[in-house]
């Protein structure tokens, strides 16, 4: 991943400007645009973020706090529950880079006369999808059908897409895509694919393992078409191991500031320890079930992971000090999950298998009612096992697995709470997916912090509001989205999906 540097540099430097002295300096020896290996490698790592501008705000600072799962005492409670506090770098980030390279990737492939062009394409459209998902679920109507084509088409201002147009058309997508790739066929990427190394079995298992979780958003606005596209991802054979997670594995690396490094790690390692706490709401639900993933999670202030030694903070309490639990960061190795070679994971198979415990429960599907359990059972199960993927002597055996599963078995009068609370806690450091299926389905039942009462009317945030860049760059775009947006451009509006 060293020359990754490399590649990041000049796509930054290529994505800064869509015209300039490009003519005047042509070496007609050397070829004129980035080859599609480096731009996909590129596109990949952002997706993620970087760490300071991108992840710290709106993952750490935001998305996580607003879950429960950690809170910050850095910060005063503000910094998450008041309207734009810093919400705006995802927005102006993605569409700069991640966007911006995906489309221009796109449009190179369409153009070529590569062999492989149909498979990267639909590999390159997975990948899209999984960038503009993660967009338009904090945010609501996005730019999407006209975004990223100012130096394609000369579209300044794009217009903003509803969010119900952008869901069917990444499902679309997505069925396009897993329907190439059960084609055959072999990829030009290679090992530049920094997820899956180009092998187009796991991103087809990919693909449908994404679909599945669009499907999913849509229970509470269209139950119908959730059903359809979930029975449709499920048919078309979702992740079945650990061995299908999608990730990245990132470097080593303390002074990298872009986004070769674990996000994560970034943000916690360079907080103070007593920056950033573990939150009692989390820290509880582990503990009353006797979880085995706490030392793995959780250490006191001086790197010591005895749950007996441990307890998190008051979600109301931002007073700094070395009483609770922090993230275990563990930068020198060990048994800590936060280092810097940390992989970061876009989805994992964990998250597959309480869904299709959920598609059971909800539709009958995947097996039906008798399955749930068993699903459930696995999810649970891959979401201990997946955190051996760090590295460092993270190991929860099978015996503590089993033990815990005895404990705490699945009662199926409280499906959708069980699995969903076991979704929380597996998709700890995924704020937007955390955030996400947490307003869809309810669970974990949190309460909003008392500072609520003055800053939101007591509501927990649901969204991003748009950023000012936006209103100065693209009003009249903007604006009509706003107008269409259930009581305004706020935190404590709705998404389309996120309906009542």
């Amino acid at each position: 991943m060293k020359k990754i540097l490399i590649i990041i540099t000049a796509l930054v430097l290529f994505s800064a400007c869509d015209k300039g002295f490009e003519e005047m300096n042509v070496d007609p020896t050397k070829p004129s645009e980035l080859s599609p290996s480096s731009k996909f490698t590129f596109v990949q790592l952002y997706t993620e973020g970087e760490w300071y501008g991108t992840y710290l705000f709106y993952n750490v600072i935001q998305l996580m706090p607003n879950v429960q799962q950690i809170n910050i005492t850095h910060y005063h409670p503000i910094f998450t529950y008041k309207e734009g506090k810093n919400t705006h770098f995802f927005f102006e980030r993605q569409y700069a880079y991640t966007i911006k390279n995906l489309v221009d990737l796109e449009h190179q492939l369409q153009n070529s006369n590569s062999s492989t062009k149909d498979v990267d394409l639909a590999m390159l459209h997975i990948q899209k999808v999984l960038a503009f998902s993660r967009l338009t679920d904090v945010f609501g109507d996005i730019p999407y059908s006209e975004a990223g084509l100012g130096a394609i088409e000369g579209i300044r201002q794009p217009k903003y897409d509803t969010q119900e147009f952008i869901y069917n058309d990444m499902l679309q997508t997505l069925e396009d895509a897993v329907n190439t790739l059960s084609n055959g066929g072999s990829s030009s990427f290679g090992s530049a694919d920094i997820m899956y190394g180009g092998d187009t079995e796991k991103w087809r298992k990919f693909g449908n393992s994404l679909m599945l979780r669009l499907a999913m958003r849509l229970v509470k606005r269209d139950d119908a078409k959730a059903r359809l596209w979930a029975e449709k991802a499920i048919a078309g054979g979702v992740m079945t191991s650990n061995d299908d997670i999608a990730y990245l594995q990132m470097e080593n690396n303390s002074n990298d500031q872009g986004p070769n490094v674990n996000q994560l790690t970034k943000c916690f390692s360079s907080r103070h320890p007593d920056q950033i706490k573990i939150s009692k709401t989390f820290f509880d639900y582990l503990q009353n079930h006797n979880d085995p993933r706490i030392p793995v999670l959780c250490s006191t202030v001086n790197g010591n992971t005895d749950p007996s030694l441990q307890s998190g903070q008051d979600i109301n309490d931002f007073n700094r000090g070395p009483d609770h639990s922090k993230p275990n960061i563990n930068i020198f190795g060990g048994s800590g999950i936060i280092i810097y070679d940390a992989p970061f994971f876009f989805q994992t198979y964990a998250e597959v298998e309480f869904m299709l415990a959920e598609a059971g429960y909800r539709w009958g599907l995947a097996g039906g009612a008798a399955q749930v359990e068993a699903h459930y059972n696995a999810g649970v199960t891959a979401a201990m096992q997946y955190l051996s993927l760090y590295g460092h002597g993270v190991d929860i055996p099978q015996s503590e697995i089993d033990a815990y599963l005895a404990a705490n078995p699945f009662d199926m009068n409280n499906a959708l709470q069980m699995i969903n609370e076991q979704y929380w806690v597996a998709t700890f450091g995924n704020g937007i997916e955390s955030f996400s299926n947490w307003r869809r389905s309810g669970y974990p039942q949190l309460v909003p912090l008392d500072i609520a009462s003055t800053l939101t009317g007591g509501i927990i945030p649901r969204r991003f509001v748009y950023p000012g860049s936006e209103k100065l760059n693209n009003l009249e775009e903007l604006q009509k989205a706003i107008d269409r947006l259930p009581g305004g451009d706020h935190n404590t509006s709705r998404v389309w999906w996120d309906a009542p």
